[in-house]
């Protein structure tokens, strides 16, 4: 007997998805729009990830192979430099400037609070991944996450993907879980922060790589309407798994349509005003990021806590 696509993407959600609590009560993980941290990582904007966790459950951590200029010297073993520009140096920005030890200070600060609502963490990748011979291929960076946060506390594409065969059938036909049901999680997502081009090609070599064994989501820079549906640099089988979007404040007008395909988008570079991070939340933007995260309420409490 043939079952349509339809009528088993709602089989699927029956078994697979969260189950949904009384209506007006439940905000949906899509549904939450807050601010975000823009590379509060270094000490200009805040004295620690734990100081910035007071007021936004959303991180982004800029990481280079480079410690100097690109082809010198390397961050030892699987590891990379945590810095916003090819010439600092990364020992005055988190933790001494290591990946490892920002998230080994993030995973340490989840444990003083289990409880913790969700926390989402941006990994804007500065360099291409390294040769076949380096240590800082996506199969690495996967590792070093799991390596320092346990298995059940990652909520990653395989959670989302349950009995679906892509990312966008399952968020598309089913809903994502409650912030509720993600207390004590994290969620991963890289971008594509690449000096020259920003085509998305290192998010393509990461899905190729990692497929469905991937810690992280992959988002991509769009632009315009049209790349929603065919983010550039992205093959067709990779696109089909891409369910988080990053965009610059001129392109924040994608957002309701990102939104109304209960994909996640993130907002950077807009200006630091309430009125803003309103507005935004009014155009359904997940996570407006600014240097200013202090804008947010403490505790990483919502902006706007159910879509409009």
């Amino acid at each position: 007997m043939k079952i349509s696509l339809v009528a088993f993407l709602i089989f699927a959600c029956l078994f697979a998805a969260p189950k949904k609590g009384n209506a007006g009560d439940t905000l949906f993980y899509n549904n939450k729009y807050s601010v975000a941290c823009h590379n509060c990582y270094q000490k200009k904007y805040s004295s620690s990830l734990e100081e910035a966790l007071a007021y936004t459950s959303t991180l982004e951590l800029d990481i280079w192979d480079s410690q100097y200029f690109i082809g010198k010297k390397k961050c030892t073993g699987a590891d990379w430099f945590v810095k916003h520009s090819l010439f600092q140096k990364g020992n005055k920005n988190c933790a001494g400037g290591s990946l490892r030890k920002c998230l080994q200070e993030i995973a340490a600060w989840t444990r003083k609070n289990p409880d913790h609502e969700v926390l989402t963490i941006y990994i804007d990748k500065k360099e291409d991944w390294g040769s076949k011979r380096s240590l800082r291929k996506p199969e690495d960076l996967d590792n070093l996450i799991s390596s320092i946060f346990p298995a059940n506390s990652i909520y990653s594409p395989k959670e989302v993907l349950q009995e679906n065969d892509n990312l966008r059938n399952s968020v598309q036909g089913c809903n994502w879980p409650s912030t509720d049901e993600l207390k004590g999680k994290v969620i991963f997502v890289i971008t594509d922060a690449t000096i020259l081009t920003r085509k998305n090609k290192l998010l393509n070599k990461y899905l190729n790589k990692q497929q469905k064994n991937s810690v992280c989501f992959v988002a991509p820079r769009i632009k315009k309407t049209s790349e929603i549906f065919k983010p550039r640099g992205l093959s067709s089988n990779n696109i089909s798994n891409v369910i988080f979007y990053n965009l610059g404040y001129k392109h924040a007008g994608l957002s309701s349509a990102i939104s109304s395909k209960n994909y996640i988008n993130r907002v950077y570079n807009s200006p630091e005003t309430l009125a803003t991070v309103n507005a935004l939340a009014d155009r359904k933007v997940n996570f407006i990021a600014l240097h200013n995260y202090k804008l947010a309420s403490p505790n990483g409490q919502e902006v706007c806590e159910v879509a409009k």
